[in-house]
């Protein structure tokens, strides 16, 4: 039995082992129960659809903590017309990944492509679409998926679409100390992601969700693409993608001295006033309030040191909130 199922099955049995609703020998059932579906059960099936150099092993290295091979300087997954399923090991268990090539390589073949693609999709748990988030063309994206799920509509809904690559959004002024984007860069991005999901939402009314920019590089906005992905596998596989989820922290690539400044034990709020957030905008963190007669913070790393250390775990621990952080400190220096 694989390491990842033991550790699950050792935390559902200490959690049905401390449950006084159960009897004993409801216990065991559930117990037999669970550890038959761990073992037995499919391992999710992504089918990744995309041009190449767009991100997918990228991205599947990002969320699933996985050893896909990254090609450089030319299309790592280059297969034309046959598609094998690769066992992909991430580190909390195995994934089947289809890589489909890219649909757009080439007219002479778009015919073919179809049906290739028409015999895959249908196994999918979820088919996620990438894009970059700076291509604004999208009437190829389009015409295919009229081609695709015009007759299958029953597979719209396992439809994910990102927009990866958010780094190299206009204005290419992205944070990289704190590895977020920048505040215009951010405006430009949500942008993107509206007039993507719209131009999408009018070629398949049917399809319910939502574009997701994101940065598989700099592990930015992971936690929102895995949300749209598990919208999208069928409710009772859920929770076999779930399992495999191991994404990997944008924190650890923000500037250690950056870190090191907002871990140092110093004044318990933030020495800034805060700007009346847009509506919609994440709700400060706990404790973060302007003082009387603030002084301008002069760096973000002032700002971050004059965290107590519960407010810099409670930033540590939710990305939207470090995010709305910097920015609104980058707000008050002026900048």
């Amino acid at each position: 039995m694989p390491d990842f199922i033991r550790q699950h099955l050792r935390r559902f049995t200490t959690s049905v082992e401390q449950s006084d609703a159960l009897s004993p020998a409801q216990r065991a059932s559930l117990l037999r129960g669970y550890e038959e579906a761990l073992v037995n059960e499919a391992p999710p099936r992504l089918v990744l659809i995309g041009q190449a150099g767009v991100g997918k092993s990228k991205t599947i290295n990002a969320l699933f903590n996985a050893g896909q091979e990254v090609g450089h300087s030319r299309a790592t997954t280059d297969r034309a017309w046959t598609i094998p399923v690769q066992q992909v090991s991430g580190s909390h268990g195995t994934l089947e990944v289809v890589d489909m090539p890219g649909i757009g390589d080439d007219i002479a073949n778009y015919r073919r492509y179809l049906d290739l693609y028409r015999e895959i999709l249908p196994t999918a748990d979820a088919v996620v679409w990438i894009h970059a988030a700076k291509d604004r063309t999208v009437q190829l994206v389009q015409q295919a998926l009229k081609d695709l799920f015009g007759p299958s509509p029953e597979l719209v809904g396992r439809l994910v679409f990102g927009l990866n690559k958010a780094d190299e959004m206009g204005p290419h002024d992205w944070n990289t100390r704190a590895n977020l984007p920048s505040e215009l860069q951010r405006a430009a991005l949500l942008d993107r992601e509206g007039a993507f999901t719209r131009s999408i939402a009018q070629t398949l009314p049917a399809w319910r969700g939502r574009a997701v920019s994101y940065a598989a590089l700099h592990h930015y906005n992971l936690t929102a693409l895995f949300k749209e992905m598990m919208y999208a596998v069928p409710e009772q596989r859920r929770w076999v993608l779930e399992q495999r989820m191991d994404l990997a922290d944008f924190t650890a690539l923000v500037d250690r001295k950056l870190l090191r400044a907002a871990q140092a034990r110093t004044l318990a709020e933030v020495p800034a006033a805060t700007p009346e957030a847009p509506t919609g905008a994440p709700a400060p963190a706990p404790g973060l309030r302007e003082r009387p007669n603030p002084e301008r913070p002069r760096s973000v790393d002032e700002a971050l040191a004059a965290l107590s250390d519960v407010q810099w775990q409670e930033l540590q621990t939710d990305r939207a909130r470090f995010q709305e952080f910097v920015r609104r400190v980058e707000r008050e220096m002026g900048r």
